[in-house]
């Protein structure tokens, strides 16, 4: 940060906290830790410590892929040497990585009782959002920095711990009723990188000496924006008639212009594109709704629950690198994948396919499919709408299968979710590889399917997914593309057998939770040496290339073909991204095929 940005933001009074510092990085993938410190990944354990398992009659018997702990949770933290509690509820029919919103509800309201309350229960069982409760006998606007330590330790303990439920750090919403609706708005704004909605109905004039603090603040991802010039979509209703500077800073944050739009609910602003972007992880799609007490006189109490969910439920903010990337929600029928449902091993299994709206059978062309493979809580779902595959695919003319891990109930979470059970995750193992044959015969089989441009990338515990399929057959696969990890523990890290050629490319973010070291005997170096050994190649670590945001190392073989590749991605946390897919098709995969005597053809 620059000695003038210093001298611009002031942090005084009231809002001297670490939540309003220029040196916090406010996002919930990213580590809780000053900007500029050194980072270091979390040292991780080569024995995992698991859970007990679930009782047969806790788990969820409507589907495995739902989740359990339906109804309402009540729960209590210490935070500030005070006990605070809060509630949460889970409806049936919402699957890992499933959309959460947290609630300021008016002062002295109990959070078990608002969730009955109105039509909360029916909403979030129609919806199949989770409902995360705060209360307060009195929200206190002049210490807000106490009611943000009390919200923000629930929200990291229950996403990060998965105490509770599984929520999507992309699909992470705000609410605020009352008095509340004025903490829920301030909070929003604050941590504009964190959630991907905010909905406010009362009191929601935020403090104007903090919107002029957020005003001078820094992006959070990114120093050579300011804070408002990240939108975050929000719907206001202001009962108070004090909210002309919430309403101008909403207008502000979305560069809005005055064109006299408007709904049943109030007035509409839309979030004007930036001359000369180039969107691709994000879109320019946040919306301002703003009204008032009279605009709303004849709406229901219910038809404003409900609308308010649907607004917030029309976005979704992925992680990347800088403030995270708010695109719309996309539906299963928006994308327009096919869902096959096969046992495999004994168990009922499912993945996604995208078919390219071009695809004609029986015309005589082959078509390149890309395997793509979530990481661990995830499912084929969320790395659809995170890795925006389905789209490349359309646009380049290839299929995608979505694979989708099964929850086992392994002890890996206080509850089952989806997981590949790999020797890496330190559970019970399963093997996953026939689940693949069978999605490759499947696709082979049904459609035109070109078999020498397979190709196959995965995220985190898809990473080990993926390194596994390179490890057991390779010869189904012309190039792989792992996120996100390295192969285990370089003690563990085992060779490569056989003499099947491997074109890999690994990307890491700078603030993965894998280290992107590559030292002498750290995890990442010994894995590239694995897959040059493979590949015929010498371990070379001087051939490094950068643009500024990707700095990435290449090995060559003796064709001069990149057989093994290795980028870390600044200022990105453990995520995925559309950039990092599109990437990936175009610089590395679509240049490989597998001859049919196993051998690698590359087309540079």
């Amino acid at each position: 940060m620059t000695a003038a940005m210093q001298e611009e933001v002031k942090i005084m009074g009231k809002y001297e906290s670490f939540h309003f510092s220029p040196e916090n990085n406010r996002s919930i993938l990213m580590p809780r830790a000053p900007r500029g410190t050194e980072y270091h990944p979390p040292k991780r354990n080569r024995h995992r410590e698991l859970f007990p398992p679930i009782p047969e009659d806790k788990l969820n018997h409507s589907s495995p892929y739902y989740q359990c702990n339906l109804g309402i949770t009540e729960k209590t933290i210490v935070i500030n040497g005070q006990e605070r509690k809060y509630a949460i509820y889970v409806p049936d029919g919402m699957i890992s990585k499933g959309a959460g919103i947290f609630v300021f509800p008016e002062n002295g309201t109990n959070a078990e009782a608002f969730i009955h309350s109105e039509n909360w229960i029916a909403l979030a069982e129609k919806y199949h959002t989770a409902l995360v409760v705060f209360e307060s006998s009195q929200w206190d606007r002049e210490q807000i920095d106490k009611e943000f330590d009390y919200a923000w330790e629930i929200i990291t303990l229950e996403f990060v711990q998965r105490l509770t439920v599984d929520i999507c750090e992309s699909y992470m919403y705000v609410m605020g009723f009352g008095a509340g609706a004025e903490i829920a708005a301030a909070f929003a704004l604050t941590y504009s990188a964190t959630f991907a909605a905010f909905a406010a109905d009362g009191n929601c004039a935020v403090d104007p000496e903090l919107l002029e603090i957020l005003g001078k603040l820094p992006s959070d991802g990114d120093l050579t924006l300011k804070k408002t010039d990240i939108a975050i979509p929000g719907f206001l209703i202001d009962r108070s008639g004090k909210a002309k500077e919430t309403f101008e800073y909403m207008r502000t944050i979305l560069r809005a212009k005055e064109e006299g739009l408007a709904n049943a609910y109030g007035e509409v602003y839309l979030e004007q594109p930036e001359r000369g972007q180039y969107y691709v992880n994000a879109q320019p799609v946040a919306q301002a709704w703003l009204g008032n007490s009279e605009s709303v006189s004849e709406v229901s109490r219910e038809t404003l629950n409900e609308e308010m969910i649907k607004f917030v439920l029309r976005f979704s903010r992925w992680g990347s690198f800088g403030n995270n990337c708010l695109r719309p929600m996309r539906t299963q029928e928006e994308i327009g994948v096919v869902r096959v449902e096969q046992i495999v091993e004994g168990l009922p299994r499912y993945w996604n396919i995208y078919v390219p709206s071009g695809y004609r059978s029986g015309d005589g062309k082959k078509y390149p499919l890309v395997v793509a493979i979530h990481g661990m809580s995830c499912n084929a779902e969320y790395f659809e709408r995170t890795s925006d595959w389905y789209r490349l695919a359309e646009e380049r003319d290839f299929f995608v299968c979505f694979a989708s891990a099964y929850p086992y109930n392994d002890g890996l979470a206080k509850f089952p979710v989806p997981h590949w059970a790999l020797e890496s995750m330190g559970v019970p193992l399963h093997d996953e590889v026939p689940y693949f044959e069978k999605m490759l015969d499947y696709m082979e089989k049904t459609y035109s399917i070109d078999p020498s441009r397979i190709y196959v990338t995965g995220h985190s515990n898809g990473s080990h997914m993926t390194q596994e399929l390179a490890r057991r057959i390779p010869e189904r696969f012309a190039a792989f593309a792992p996120t996100g990890a390295m192969d285990g523990w370089a003690p563990q890290v085992r060779p490569l057998e056989g003499c099947a050629q491997r074109p890999v490319w690994f990307m890491l973010g700078e603030y993965d939770i894998a280290s992107v070291s590559l030292d002498p005997g750290t995890i990442a170096r010994a894995t590239l040496e694995n897959y040059c050994h493979s590949n015929g190649v010498e371990p070379r670590f001087e051939n490094w290339y950068d643009n500024g945001k990707y700095h990435t190392l290449v090995m060559y073989d003796q064709n001069h073909a990149p057989m093994v590749c290795f980028t870390v991605i600044r200022s990105c946390p453990h995520t995925y991204t559309a950039e990092m897919a599109q990437l990936t098709w175009d610089h590395f995969m679509c240049h490989f095929r597998r001859n049919e005597d196993g051998s690698i053809r590359y087309d540079g």
